[in-house]
């Protein structure tokens, strides 16, 4: 099935699919927000309670230790190889340090010096030294009401850092995944649950006069929405079927009744004209015109009854096979001068299966109508040739064609490609539909090649 935007099946993939997204990337990108945010807090938790419990610390132990001593003892007591404390005094000399400075991964790249020059303005921070990620906590250190300096806490938590990075890329590699097993899942659920409405489209695209009485959707399994469609679908056919069984019953019953008296008025109207010697010309000549126009009528009547039983399945067709060279010599000769319409035997020995009179009927008035609509002066030429499995017959005229965009329209009732023309030549725009009805009935095929200026070729293929 091609692509296409603007079809339900990719706007429901589409937006569930976009769903999805904000969904998994707005739950992954605050997942990661907040353990970003608990990790630093943790830390700075952590920070805060070495600084709040290290002057009790130091006073517990200065009652058996001198001053200096309980210093570097809490200090090494507290410290970690990621954390790191000291103290400075308000001179700037360092009073005491943690051993943690003189480790290698705070001496590299001048880490532990970086560090140690930090201003005591910071009270509590997450900040970047040397591309490393520190929690930095600085506040006054007091010992029994004394104040010894500034505490500095140095937090390293770059390898923490890391380590959520990588959780974090994998949570990210884990959503993209889900995201793009869901979109798949979506898709085929979108698929299956529009199905329903892909095989009405379908069924309505297939709908003709033929199979309009046949047609029915039924969808037990289908959402309930789909069902009520197809249920008005459903009536809606029923009531076209009903509406064009009527039309097709009155075009019949009109053409069966009005058929019979108007032969009758164009049999007395003839009758008139051979026996009454006493009428005037303009009498003579305008019973001339109404017998003209009756035999026009009643040829109508005559081409809508036959449309209308061909519509209701009531002709019968009586296949047999048939010499196409005996039909069309026959047909040509009997109803044609040789100066007008010549044959032209390219197979000869050419047999189809057909009905033998709706056959003639055919050539009959494709003949007429290459006649009619050619110059006097040009010949029309009946070609008959084997194509594989088809015997083809081609009537050839020289005429003055038919423009493109009518030769897909050229079959339809009472369509005319020249309305004056038309009525010039006695046409009712029946005769090509009939054809058309008759080829098909006989499982033959009927085409139509044609340029403006240059004549037409209509091409009747029948199974051989």
């Amino acid at each position: 099935m091609k692509f296409d935007p603007g079809c339900i099946q990719f706007r429901l993939t589409a937006g569930m699919v976009l769903a999805s997204i904000l969904g998994f990337g707005g739950m992954t990108a605050w997942s990661n927000f907040r353990m970003q945010q608990i990790l630093i807090q943790g830390h700075k938790k952590h920070a805060v309670d070495v600084a709040e419990r290290f002057g009790q610390d130091v006073a517990w132990m200065d009652e058996t230790l001198p001053s200096t001593m309980a210093l570097e003892k809490v200090i090494n007591y507290r410290s970690t190889p990621d954390t790191a404390i000291w103290i400075r005094s308000s001179d700037g000399d360092i009073i005491a340090q943690s051993d943690t400075l003189e480790m290698g991964s705070w001496q590299k790249d001048g880490l532990a010096e970086s560090v140690l020059t930090l201003s005591p303005n910071q009270t509590l921070a997450s900040v970047s030294i040397q591309g490393r990620q520190l929690i930095v906590c600085i506040s006054p250190l007091e010992v029994n009401d004394t104040v010894l300096g500034d505490l500095f806490i140095i937090d390293d938590i770059t390898q923490n850092q890391r380590s959520f990075s990588t959780v974090t890329k994998d949570l990210t590699l884990a959503s993209i995944f889900v995201i793009g097993l869901s979109a798949i899942v979506i898709a085929i659920y979108v698929r299956q649950s529009i199905k329903p409405i892909c095989k009405m489209n379908e069924l309505a695209a297939n709908v003709s006069p033929d199979n309009l009485a046949d047609t029915h959707l039924e969808f037990d399994r289908a959402p309930t929405e789909v069902r009520d469609l197809a249920q008005a679908f459903n009536m809606m056919l029923g009531r076209l079927s009903g509406a064009w069984e009527q039309q097709r019953r009155f075009v019949s019953d009109v053409s069966h009744e009005l058929r019979t008296p108007l032969t009758l008025v164009h049999g007395y109207l003839q009758s008139t004209l051979r026996r009454c010697n006493t009428l005037t010309e303009p009498q003579r000549e305008g019973l001339e015109i109404a017998a003209s126009e009756a035999d026009r009528t009643i040829r109508l009547l005559q081409d809508l009854l036959d449309l209308a039983r061909a519509d209701g399945g009531h002709i019968r067709f009586h296949i047999e096979r048939v010499s196409l060279k005996d039909m069309v010599l026959d047909t040509v000769e009997a109803g044609y001068p040789s100066s007008r319409v010549k044959v032209d035997i390219q197979s000869p020995g050419v047999d189809a299966r057909a009905d033998r009179n709706r056959l003639k009927q055919v050539l009959i008035n494709l003949i007429d109508n290459a006649v009619k609509y050619s110059e006097d002066n040009t010949v029309v030429t009946v070609r008959l040739k084997q194509e594989g499995e088809w015997a083809m017959i081609q009537i050839c005229d020289r005429g003055r064609g038919i423009p493109r965009t009518a030769i897909t329209q050229i079959f339809e009732p009472f369509y005319r490609v020249d309305e004056d023309r038309s009525r010039v030549t006695g046409g009712t725009g029946l005769g090509l539909s009939i054809v058309k009805t008759l080829v098909e009935g006989m499982r033959g095929k009927i085409k139509v090649q044609s340029n403006p200026g240059d004549g037409s070729i209509f091409t009747v293929s029948l199974p051989s």
